[in-house]
């Protein structure tokens, strides 16, 4: 969409006094990109807001309008005049139009959300984006992960390599967060060396995933200031709604102590908030899977998972599976990407009226090379990370 509308401007600015390359440009791109073209367009010269249809039936209103006021006036009619004389008086939409070159509106705009050195959204847009993504989510009662970051020993760096050093590297971090998140994540400079990702309709094993794809490409980056070479490395925190809070200050209180956590732990690692205060790292797993008993391959019963936590995994059973059993669990939900194969031994056994709860604790994770939620899970909860090693 930001391509569509810099196309438009780009146009606009181009042929302003000739509309008539504008109207080819339009239509070019209504025959290449569709109807969502409309309401792109008459946001970029009213600033109002249309659904498509609406946004289709407005333009072609607007060029008959221009047409007629050229009959009227017996002389050429500027496109922007025909818009502008349109809303005032046809649907009396703009009270009070104000007439601004597009390329310092549209850069304006831009600057007023952005920050002017990495090019991410800044702090400002951040909170307004975090209310609006926290009341979306209480609308359709969805979910929705944030990525608190920080990079490693930043003063250290300013310090030994110079301030514009450090420039260097925010904005080749910046640059790894644009290159890694998804196109509906929205990448924020917090302030100073803090970084944050709000992840739309994302739970935290998939937040996880993506922070640690992160925190390796920054880990590999290889960085040159004035002759010398150096590294960085930069530790996070994930917090989910409303998993760990239900408000953004909340939220992004979540997010923080994980990253105190990970700092604390050693630096160059992603933690994920939790309120249980005995396993810090645990995961909220809602799904249902397939659980085998070592010794009894044709004997498979559909349980259903409750959270991953540093000890292993929570389990709500039907039937009883014994203290000691050794169980192989068959993870093959499609967010998990290709199945993983978990081998635990039943460790804890509460009975409730209808169900048992069963604590398993891990013995080996398998099926994992080329799966990040997979790695992810057995570098950020502890499981054993023999079978993580590449296959000569």
């Amino acid at each position: 969409m930001s391509d569509l509308r810099q196309t438009i401007v780009d146009s606009l600015s181009s042929n302003s006094t000739d509309d008539t390359d504008l109207l080819k440009t339009v239509q070019d791109l209504v025959e290449k990109e569709g109807e969502k073209v409309y309401p792109t367009l008459l946001n970029v010269l009213t600033h109002l807001e249309f659904d498509a249809h609406d946004a289709e039936v407005n333009w072609q209103r607007i060029l008959a309008h221009r047409d007629l006021l050229q009959t009227k006036l017996d002389r050429h009619v500027k496109l922007i005049t025909a818009v502008c004389d349109y809303f005032c008086e046809i649907p009396q939409t703009l009270q009070t139009p104000t007439m601004i070159e597009l390329k310092v509106l549209e850069e304006t705009k831009k600057h007023s959300r952005s920050d002017g050195l990495t090019g991410l959204f800044n702090r400002r847009f951040f909170d307004e984006a975090l209310e609006g993504e926290i009341n979306r989510a209480q609308r359709y009662e969805g979910s929705f992960s944030i990525i608190f970051f920080d990079l490693d020993k930043f003063k250290n760096l300013n310090d030994t390599y110079g301030h514009q050093a450090g420039d260097l590297t925010l904005k080749r971090v910046a640059e790894i967060l644009i290159l890694e998140k998804r196109t509906e994540d929205l990448a924020c400079r917090y302030g100073g060396e803090e970084l944050v990702l709000i992840l739309p309709e994302t739970q935290k094993i998939n937040a996880l995933v993506i922070a640690e794809r992160i925190r390796k490409k920054v880990e590999e980056l290889e960085l040159e200031f004035d002759g010398k070479s150096f590294n960085v490395t930069l530790s996070g925190g994930v917090a989910s709604y409303p998993t760990d809070a239900n408000d953004a200050k909340s939220l992004l209180h979540a997010s923080d102590n994980a990253l105190y956590q990970a700092k604390e732990s050693g630096r160059n690692r992603i933690f994920l908030h939790s309120t249980d205060k005995r396993h810090y790292i645990r995961i909220d797993f809602s799904k249902d899977v397939q659980v085998n008993k070592v010794d009894q391959e044709s004997e498979q019963i559909t349980v259903h998972g409750k959270n991953f936590s540093s000890s292993g995994l929570l389990l709500e059973s039907p039937v009883l599976i014994e203290i000691g059993a050794q169980v192989r669990i068959e993870l093959t939900d499609k967010s998990l990407g290709t199945p993983i194969t978990i081998k635990a031994q039943v460790a804890r056994v509460e009975k409730f009226d209808s169900y048992y709860d069963i604590g398993v604790s891990f013995l080996e994770i398998s099926d994992i090379e080329g799966n990040e939620v997979a790695q992810a899970l057995a570098k950020n909860l502890g499981i054993p990370t023999h079978q993580l090693a590449k296959k000569e």
